[in-house]
């Protein structure tokens, strides 16, 4: 397995699996001497791999910062996209790299980095599909509300294409059940994880963003926050791990 990829395999077998790309910080020593040290990397998803640490569910979590490689970004499209694998600036507009790294660099990283992630969640996928006939894959993420016009916890489906409306609806009834308050699609769609997992027919996923406010402190964990947004987040995730069982 990568060393930046963590895989928390959990012994109880679940249909659903949880993915956190966005929270990792760590910079290879070979790409240190790259990297521009004025450049903010504020919009990283700060401890949501801690978060989720103690839910029964197996996690693919990439320790890498995804200020070098973007795991959330489509491979298809990086030449052109403002949104490319690798960043070249922060939200800013300052350079993140000295030395913005050269197309075989970059096919490099892709390789070491970006593909790998994918991997491990197909290889989880198919080691669930033998005893569920649906699997969901929930990839976590969080954002600063401070810059955004709402402070909801925000679920993605990429306009409804990554996951069936009945799934979905069953979902939206959840989190209002547990009195959180939801938006959909906006103002994320959801990225490339998503989109690229649930082609199969047998896969549905869905992007959940956790606003800041509701979870964070500084950038740490806040305690009196956490345990009620923990727990409700939990009893939804097993209302739907039942949901999947039952298909």
């Amino acid at each position: 397995m990568n060393s930046y990829i963590t895989v928390k395999q959990e012994n109880h077998f679940s249909p659903i699996l949880l993915s956190i790309p966005h929270s990792g910080l760590e910079i290879p020593e070979g790409i240190q001497v790259r990297i521009n040290l004025n450049a903010k990397r504020i919009h990283t998803d700060w401890e949501m791999h801690t978060f989720i640490k103690d839910f029964p569910f197996t996690s693919i979590f990439s320790k890498l910062s995804r200020y070098i490689v973007d795991v959330n970004r489509s491979k298809y499209t990086f030449k052109t996209s403002i949104l490319p694998i690798i960043p070249r600036y922060d939200e800013v507009g300052i350079p993140l790299f000295k030395q913005y790294p050269s197309k075989n660099l970059q096919n490099e990283w892709i390789a070491k980095y970006y593909i790998p992630y994918y991997d491990a969640i197909f290889e989880q996928i198919k080691l669930r599909e033998r005893n569920f006939s649906k699997i969901c894959l929930l990839d976590l993420h969080s954002y600063d509300d401070k810059y955004f016009k709402t402070d909801k916890i925000i679920l993605s489906t990429r306009n409804g294409t990554t996951i069936s409306k009945e799934s979905f609806e069953f979902i939206v009834d959840c989190f209002k059940k547990e009195q959180l308050s939801i938006q959909v699609d906006t103002p994320f769609k959801g990225g490339n994880i998503i989109h690229e997992i649930s082609k199969q027919s047998n896969i549905e996923a869905i992007q959940i963003e956790i606003p800041y406010s509701m979870y964070l402190c500084e950038k740490k964990l806040d305690k009196n926050k956490l345990e009620n947004i923990q727990e409700k987040l939990l009893n939804i995730f097993l209302k739907m791990e039942e949901f999947y069982t039952n298909f």
